[in-house]
């Protein structure tokens, strides 16, 4: 069959390798952006508005689909209803394209009103217009990359997300060398229509590759010797009735990114910054912090993409032992992966921004603040995904939704009084919440306890003594005269090989943790164990 079967860690590391390199290709138009003075930080506020008013959209226009569909087709294969599975996806797209296409032109003909009497941002109106057609684009890509995700092969999913983000950055680079010397809000509208132009083409990918396999994926299908007739009517009722709790939670998610949209400029102007400075320190967390703080986010996705179906099939199979396994390890990597950036960002927050925008490198403060969130959120990723697995779906959205009102709060009391700080320091509150609330059900479902040394203590003794070095490390090569690009990424590349250190010494990973690992044989044989 052409749609193969991935193991856990492969598909964990397909989706990893995926989005390292997306995010790379995310920061090159992002970084070029900034740099280009006409853009800057208040080119970035118009876009990161705009984006973050689109995302609330996409959150409840797509409602969880990738999740949705995956969880019911994996468990469908469990069960051997191969025929089922495949009813599951053609009733889901009629469904979720039928909902993206209303809102699509929702946001489309309610720009001005968004921008004017919600965020009271006119400038803000072209970029919604400019992101509505990818409302549609999406749910259809999505719908297509649930079913490959439930059929358990992730490759096509991350290869469309490469292709399309390839199509962003050169389109967003285009769209603005062309529209320099216009005005900041349209600049931003012409980066943001690159992402229309991307997601048509990573859904072309899509539709491609299923009808390039279309012959294989029919043949399984008409060999399924199991088959539980179900009506189209009581599928889509089924996919809603799953999809609503799972996308609470991104709707949630998203809702947190909007809070900041309405009360970050409104809140600055009634500290006393004009609506210029106030979107110019808005564009400092949105264009600059958040597309920093997005990396190793993105990396940790993969977790929570493959734990959902990995997690439901094993459920299925009254295999509860080989998903704690999973969660277990699964919550191990994402706080050896955030933690260690969370230390490195704030020892090394000056020198990157003055590495990566030279020509804009104010506010790195704001990410010594919020760089203190990463943990929470990458270890929530993964724990949104476990709790998805066992069933628990309105847990993560709920827990959200506690923080994002604690949040809002927060926001509108103390922005004016002392000014963009406070959503740097709210979106750590907002994210540990949801954190240690999601956590807590979790473990009491599981009726197990969280193995804290082994996830959290030694990976942070670990982050603190590489900060150690990468600090001294900095210090030494600036007064050799390096300059500060190269101190930067030598300092970060001994970080890297000290952290490294730290984790055999400290042993935070057992033998057969590692053998799970790309090259586990080689580097079990190289360490002796």
């Amino acid at each position: 069959m052409a749609v193969k079967k991935q193991t856990f860690m492969k598909g964990v590391f397909v989706i990893m390798g995926s989005q390292i390199l997306i995010k790379i290709l995310g920061f090159i138009y992002r970084i070029i952006q900034t740099n280009f003075p006409q853009f800057a930080d208040v080119g970035n506020s118009y876009y990161g508005s705009g984006y973050q008013v689109y995302t609330f959209i996409l959150a409840i226009a797509t409602m969880g689909i990738p999740n949705t569909i995956s969880k019911l087709v994996s468990e469908k294969r469990t069960l051997g209803d191969i025929r089922g599975a495949h009813k599951i996806f053609k009733t889901a797209f009629l469904v979720f394209v039928s909902i993206a296409t209303a809102f699509s032109l929702l946001l489309f003909f309610g720009a001005g009103f968004i921008s004017n009497n919600i965020l009271n941002n006119p400038g803000v109106k072209y970029t919604l217009m400019s992101l509505s057609p990818a409302i549609i684009f999406v749910s259809m890509s999505a719908v297509l990359r649930g079913y490959f995700i439930g059929m358990e092969n992730v490759s096509e999913y991350s290869k469309a997300q490469i292709i399309e983000q390839i199509v962003n950055c050169i389109f967003s680079i285009i769209f603005v060398v062309m529209l320099l010397g216009t005005t900041p809000e349209i600049m931003a509208a012409g980066s943001t229509l690159a992402t229309t132009v991307a997601t048509s083409t990573a859904f072309f990918y899509l539709v491609r590759y299923y009808r390039k396999n279309r012959d294989d994926i029919w043949k399984e299908i008409k060999s399924s010797q199991i088959f539980a007739s179900e009506s189209r009517g009581k599928i889509a009722k089924k996919l809603i009735s799953y999809a609503v709790p799972i996308s609470f939670g991104s709707v949630v998610s998203a809702l947190a990114g909007l809070i900041d949209v309405i009360t970050v400029v409104n809140g600055l102007q009634n500290y006393g910054y004009d609506l210029i400075t106030a979107n110019e320190k808005y564009g400092i967390l949105s264009g600059k912090v958040d597309i920093l703080l997005a990396v190793p986010l993105s990396i940790n996705v993969a977790f929570a993409v493959a734990l959902v179906p990995f997690i439901s099939s094993a459920i299925a199979r009254h295999r509860k032992d080989e998903a704690i396994s999973k969660i277990k390890y699964s919550l191990k990597i994402s706080s050896l992966i955030a933690l260690p950036c969370t230390i490195g960002m704030f020892v090394l927050a000056t020198p990157i921004f003055n590495m990566l925008f030279p020509n804009a490198p104010e506010g790195a403060y704001l990410l010594k603040i919020e760089c203190w969130l990463l943990f929470f959120s990458v270890v929530s990723q993964t724990i949104t995904g476990a709790l998805q697995g066992v069933g628990k779906l309105a847990v993560p959205g709920i827990a959200l939704l506690v923080g994002a009102v604690i949040k809002y709060i927060l926001n509108v009391i103390f922005i004016p009084m002392f000014g963009e700080v406070v959503p740097a320091v709210t979106s750590i509150i907002y994210s540990g919440t949801a954190c240690i609330i999601s956590a807590i059900i979790l473990y009491r479902t599981l009726k197990e306890k969280m193995p804290l040394k082994e996830v959290i203590v030694k990976p942070f003794i670990a982050s603190v003594i590489m900060g150690v070095f990468v600090f001294l490390a900095y210090k030494l090569l600036m007064i050799l005269n390096l300059g500060n690009t190269i101190s930067t990424i030598l300092s970060i590349a001994i970080g890297v090989l000290i952290y490294g250190v730290c984790v055999i010494i400290l042993k935070i990973l057992s033998k057969d943790e590692i053998l799970q690992l790309p090259y586990g044989n080689k580097i079990c044989k190289m360490l002796k164990i």
